[in-house]
């Protein structure tokens, strides 16, 4: 039984979501493919990250120098004028700055340090969703993603509301940070990246049916 058909057989009678074992795959397939969506190779997407935190990095290390100097300043001034006493209440905020940024530091040396880890997890997410397709293909089946436009006949409507193709599912949504596993009562919102699944045929027949009208019109006029 390839995977197709396993998670053919969890399906519910009349419902149009997996269950069991097939959403830890679908959850891991759409977080890959809306990962891989927004970099063009592993090193690319990689390097892009590190620069920005290491950038950022340098930002920080930046302010701080900026609040020191600015500390140093008001300390000297105060000394010359002989007012050691008024310390404190002249340099408070300075002092607290520089408390916060020492925490933003220490966060993001964090991040750079954890990057790694984070990186590989989402190469093992990209294997994963690979695997799937892989699968899925074998039994003459495929995994897309669609993203819910303005326009599109799904958007506001509840799932059980819509007529799929037989052999199409709807797997997940991925819906800005969040993975939702959709029922019948699940409402399609404007941005939804949906992970379809289910025969090649009928997942291609419900992504052209998710389209805005005027992009399903241009699809048949190329056609034509």
């Amino acid at each position: 039984m390839n995977l197709w058909e396993k998670i053919k057989q969890g399906l519910e009678e009349g419902a149009s979501t997996v269950s069991g074992k097939a959403v830890d795959w679908l959850i891991s397939g759409s977080e890959a493919i809306r990962e891989g969506a927004e970099r063009a190779t592993d090193k690319i997407g990689y390097g892009s990250k590190l620069a920005k935190l290491r950038w950022e990095y340098r930002s920080i290390q930046k302010a701080m120098g900026w609040e020191l100097t600015e500390l140093g300043g008001k300390a000297y001034d105060l000394f010359c004028q002989n007012r050691e006493v008024d310390l404190e209440r002249e340099t408070v905020e300075n002092v607290r700055k520089l408390r916060s940024l020492e925490k933003d530091l220490e966060n993001k040396e964090r991040e750079i340090e954890e990057l790694p880890k984070t990186f590989e997890t989402e190469v093992i997410d990209k294997k994963t969703v690979q695997e799937l397709k892989k699968d899925l293909e074998a039994g003459g089946g495929a995994i897309e993603q669609v993203v819910i436009e303005d326009g599109s006949p799904f958007l506001g409507k509840k799932l059980k509301e819509m007529r799929l193709p037989e052999d199409a599912l709807v797997g997940t949504i991925s819906r800005k940070e969040e993975i939702i596993i959709p029922d019948g009562e699940t409402v399609f919102q404007p941005g939804d990246k949906v992970t379809l699944l289910g025969k090649r045929e009928d997942v291609e027949k419900t992504m052209e049916q998710m389209k805005p009208a005027q992009k399903r019109s241009a699809s048949h006029e190329e056609g034509s």
